[in-house]
């Protein structure tokens, strides 16, 4: 008998990959990517915030304390999407959420959960401690520079390559094509689940497993109906299934048994027998 490993590479070594194709990146999930992709921007594209608060000078905080808090003039608002057009100068600072452009003249952020308003001047907000340069920021590129690969031929992708692509803004990537897969079941005592079992009978479930095996791995499945144990069915129904798919797995009749066709079968159709039996 051959051993596993063998056999799993007598079939790696007939294979050829088949032919690369278009896909949304929506509907790429799971699927192998077949080109290389580089990012065509800097990740983030700009400063931006990763807090909402207020975006200030370093500088003008360096003396803050509890207990002599420092006050900067509000000059605006700058909401995600819609940067702030003006500088932050000395004693001023600008609101902002996350995702804000950071607004020129700045270089850090505050959260807004360490500021306190006064309503008596609502356009001051009070610092009562320094902050450090770039605190609460995302960085221009640092997650991703352009040019960067972000993805590689061969790669399976996951969720979190789509979304990395989606913010690269790859709407669509070439990937291979998934192979149709034939599942054929023989054997006269095989019914198909759900119909009325006659004395001697069996449900057939091979192929509900096998499929669930070939989704997982990026295959379609096709189920095609059980064959019964006569040579010349055997024969059609594998002449059927290689026609309409890429590759065919059958379950029983290649025993031997006076019963098993499925082999001699192959024979006839003049396919090579890499391997029979299995440890």
């Amino acid at each position: 008998m051959l051993a596993l490993a063998e056999a799993q590479q007598r079939i790696l070594s007939g294979i050829e990959p088949l032919p690369a194709e278009p896909c949304p990146l929506e509907a790429a999930g799971g699927r192998f990517l077949r080109e290389e992709l580089t990012a065509s921007l800097n990740l983030p594209p700009f400063d931006n915030s990763a807090m909402d608060g207020y975006a200030v000078r370093s500088v003008d905080l360096a003396c803050a304390t509890a207990d002599r808090p420092v006050g900067l003039r509000c000059l605006g608002t700058a909401a995600a999407g819609g940067p702030w057009e003006g500088s932050v100068i000395q004693g001023t600072c600008v609101r902002l959420f996350t995702g804000s452009a950071l607004p020129v003249g700045a270089d850090a952020v505050v959260m807004q959960e360490d500021t306190r308003l006064d309503p008596s001047q609502p356009d001051r907000v009070w610092f009562q401690e320094p902050v450090r340069p770039r605190e609460h920021l995302r960085l221009r590129g640092e997650d991703v520079r352009s040019g960067e690969v972000v993805g590689r031929p061969g790669e399976r992708l996951t969720a979190g390559r789509l979304a990395l692509l989606g913010a690269c803004g790859h709407a669509t990537v070439r990937v291979g094509r998934q192979p149709r897969l034939a599942l054929v079941a023989t054997g006269t005592e095989l019914r198909a689940a759900g119909e009325p079992l006659l004395p001697g009978q069996v449900y057939e479930s091979n192929r509900a497993a096998l499929a669930a095996i070939a989704c997982r791995v990026g295959a379609l499945p096709r189920l095609f109906p059980i064959v019964k144990d006569e040579p010349a069915e055997t024969r059609a129904a594998l002449d059927r299934a290689f026609a309409d798919c890429d590759l065919v797995v059958s379950t029983g009749g290649v025993s031997v048994g006076g019963m098993d066709f499925v082999k001699s079968a192959l024979v006839g159709m003049q396919g090579e027998l890499a391997f029979w039996r299995v440890a």
